[in-house]
């Protein structure tokens, strides 16, 4: 298989199974204290895919470091050949654009 194929199906993979974690990520996440919303998505282009979240605080973001359900899932997408940004980064907000 050549190398584009290869990143086609490699990518693919890793799209079905994050749309499998929302079946055992989210009522751990929802239950969080100071969740105030969770992104999950990909970019097939760049062969990327990303969570965010928002909290209401650093602190409530932190719990997502020892979140075992995520934890776990970790070692499954690093199976597929996904590599993560170590260490996770909490930013705090310092303006933001309400949608409309």
């Amino acid at each position: 298989m050549d190398a584009d194929k290869a990143e086609l199906v490699e990518t693919k993979l890793v799209e079905t199974k994050l749309i499998e974690t929302r079946e055992r990520l989210e009522p751990g996440i929802r239950g969080m204290r100071g969740n105030l919303g969770y992104f999950v998505g990909i970019d097939r282009a760049a062969n990327a895919m990303h969570n965010v979240s928002l909290w209401e605080t650093v602190g409530d973001a932190d719990q997502m470091a020892s979140f075992q359900p995520m934890l776990a899932l970790a070692g499954e997408f690093i199976a597929l050949g996904v590599r993560f940004q170590r260490p996770i980064l909490n930013f705090s907000t310092l303006w933001s654009v309400k949608g409309a």
